[in-house]
């Protein structure tokens, strides 16, 4: 029987995909396997700052699905969409929706339908805003936090529980979803890593992400295609965070697609998430 902790490898999966994927337009087209990049490197990059003048504009309609398959099932689905521009705290902010779903055979024995909104800056390129509405079984969270990035504050409010939390917050902190369209603006090449400090479950996590090597894996013509192979790390108050191992690919390619993220879990042994689908 799927419970709770089903839940949770599901959940990974959405947000290590958040952490590691993305497109990087203004990356360069290294391919170069022979180099490899240690946990300690990636601790000293420097973090990367950019503001709306160092990219191009958001893919503003672009739709984004993966599909999710748990020990060779086809387990969920999850969407990443650009919905378009909104004002936010008197800020222009894109708003940005991501769906995570089981389906058949994993819907029946345990359901999830969960709905993530960000809001991200268009000029400063940080969080503004967000949602989450998750419904996971018998499990109902509808909570909200909103970013005050001059103050350095983050005011979160759970509407399920009624509870509420104000904690500090790092200069451009962004959250599990922003963090993925940051990183689709940052250079990719191997051998080098790059930092975001991220929010999530009212506490801040410090991530960092190195690009050891190029690996073929298949693309969504399904024919194998050169990938850079990331591999994350994430801290919290000083601690690694171990939630299983976890890599994902990303195309070399001038679409920069994110192809493919790969889980191994202790317990639930091997998730995937495969991208299926871009549409713009």
């Amino acid at each position: 029987m799927i419970t709770k902790p089903f839940s949770t490898i599901f959940f990974l999966a959405l947000i290590s995909m958040a952490f590691i994927f993305g497109c990087a337009p203004m990356a360069s087209n290294v391919i170069d396997s022979s180099q490899t990049v240690s946990h300690d490197k990636a601790l000293s990059e420097e973090k990367m700052l950019l503001s709306a003048k160092d990219t191009a504009p958001f893919p503003v309609g672009e739709r984004l699905v993966f599909s999710v398959r748990w020990l060779m099932i086809h387990a969920g689905e999850i969407v990443s969409e650009v919905k378009g521009v909104e004002d936010v705290h008197g800020r222009k902010a894109y708003r940005i929706e991501v769906t995570a779903r089981t389906v058949g055979f994993c819907s029946k024995l345990y359901r999830i339908e969960d709905r993530y909104i960000s809001y991200m800056d268009v000029e400063e390129l940080h969080t503004l805003r967000y949602e989450e509405h998750r419904r996971e079984g018998s499990y109902v969270r509808d909570a909200v936090t909103d970013f005050d990035q001059e103050n350095h504050k983050a005011r979160f409010k759970n509407f399920t529980d009624k509870s509420e939390k104000v904690y500090d917050i790092p200069e451009h902190v962004q959250d599990t979803v922003t963090a993925a369209y940051y990183a689709r603006l940052l250079p990719l090449k191997v051998g080098r890593s790059f930092g975001i400090m991220a929010a999530n479950s009212e506490r801040v996590f410090d991530l960092f992400v190195a690009i050891p090597r190029i690996e073929r894996v298949a693309g969504l013509s399904g024919k194998e295609e050169d990938a850079f192979f990331l591999q994350p790390f994430a801290h919290c108050n000083g601690q690694k965070v171990r939630e299983g191992k976890l890599h994902g690919f990303v195309s070399t390619g001038k679409g920069r697609e994110p192809l493919l993220i790969v889980i191994q879990a202790p317990v639930f042994t091997q998730v995937t998430a495969a991208l299926v689908s871009v549409n713009q």
